[in-house]
């Protein structure tokens, strides 16, 4: 399990953001209000945990921590009694659903009543009702000491929070958008990897100013495939992830598909074989003509739900193409949070 020291750190682990998700600013308020240090240089609670204020309460569960026979105790979960005494700052995203802004938590050890032993984040995935060991990340003393040096505006700022957040379906015209959006970080993903190869190998620009892809996608080169769009039930209305031009779709980005091999390694490397984080970006694309781009989307695949998350789906404009083809991978990676 990684252990984040560091903002930089905190921020590329993707821990908390985009809104509505509120876990930055509890780490904000758990390390300046819950927490100090003693002369001992320990880490001590301002409350016994025990006593379930601002909503704390036992977690049991032996195969996300390691086994250190010490009680852990879980915060964050907005449903939970006494939860109504976190601040506003903690709160005031959440919807009432089981939705992105309630899915973040802290969890700590305890050495005893009072003195800490170890801090956790984590985040909550409401379709499998547990929580995420790719999400799970130690918060080491150091990162609680920097947070506590901080506003929670500049917390919020140096992680990527406060930049403009697209929401569901927006457009990404520029590199702070896609920082924003998270689209294909943390590691192990592989989603800007996969676009830094689309905008500077799959794609180019006629005199006309119109996108051209360098092979027809129905061809299956790279693990294109055709996509077909779903209409999913959903709080009694139907759901399509993207708009219906009567233009095909074709998406990529799938490690598994046949012709996938063809992808450049750097794409690649990360994927660890299994239906984990390091296969679930995409890139869709809606074609005019065999070889003219209409569109081009990037999304995520929940392979819980066996479909695409809505809420992370995004269009990627020309002008973001533009200025991905005039970046470096190191230079896309860095400038987005990934390294």
């Amino acid at each position: 399990m990684e252990t984040l020291n560091e903002i930089d750190h905190l921020q590329s682990s993707g821990f908390g953001r985009p809104l509505p998700r509120h876990g930055l600013q509890l780490l904000h308020w758990f390390s300046n209000d819950y927490v100090t240090f003693n002369n001992d240089s320990e880490m001590v609670t301002v409350r016994n945990p025990k006593k379930k204020a601002f909503g704390f309460h036992r977690f049991f569960d032996t195969q996300l921590l390691p086994d250190q026979d010490l009680p852990c105790y879980q915060v964050g979960n907005l449903n939970a009694p006494g939860s109504e005494n976190l601040p506003r700052d903690v709160r005031n995203n959440y919807t009432g659903h089981n939705d992105d802004s309630n899915i973040d938590r802290i969890i700590i050890s305890m050495q005893s009543d009072r003195v800490l032993d170890r801090i956790y984040v984590t985040q909550h995935d409401h379709h499998r009702g547990a929580f995420d060991p790719q999400r799970t990340y130690r918060i080491s003393k150091g990162l609680i000491s920097i947070i506590r040096n901080l506003d929670l505006d500049e917390l919020l700022e140096q992680t990527g929070y406060s930049l403009p957040c697209p929401s569901s379906m927006a457009t990404l015209n520029e590199m702070r958008h896609l920082q924003s959006s998270g689209f294909g970080t943390p590691r192990p993903r592989h989603g800007l990897h996969l676009l830094y190869w689309f905008a500077h190998n799959y794609v180019k620009f006629n005199k006309k100013g119109e996108m051209l892809t360098v092979c027809n996608p129905e061809k299956k080169v790279f693990g294109f495939h055709q996509f077909f769009d779903k209409i999913e039930e959903h709080d009694g209305q139907c759901n399509q992830l993207l708009p219906d031009h009567g233009l095909p779709y074709y998406e990529v980005g799938n490690l598994n598909a046949p012709g996938s091999r063809n992808l450049p390694r750097y794409v690649r490397k990360n994927h660890a074989g299994h239906d984990d984080d390091s296969n679930i970006d995409r890139i869709i694309i809606s074609m005019q003509s065999d070889r003219v781009l209409d569109r081009i989307y990037v999304t995520q695949h929940d392979h819980h739900r066996g479909a695409f998350d809505p809420q992370r789906t995004y269009r990627i404009s020309k002008g973001l193409i533009s200025i991905i083809r005039n970046l470096e991978l190191d230079e896309l990676l860095e400038e987005t949070g990934f390294s």
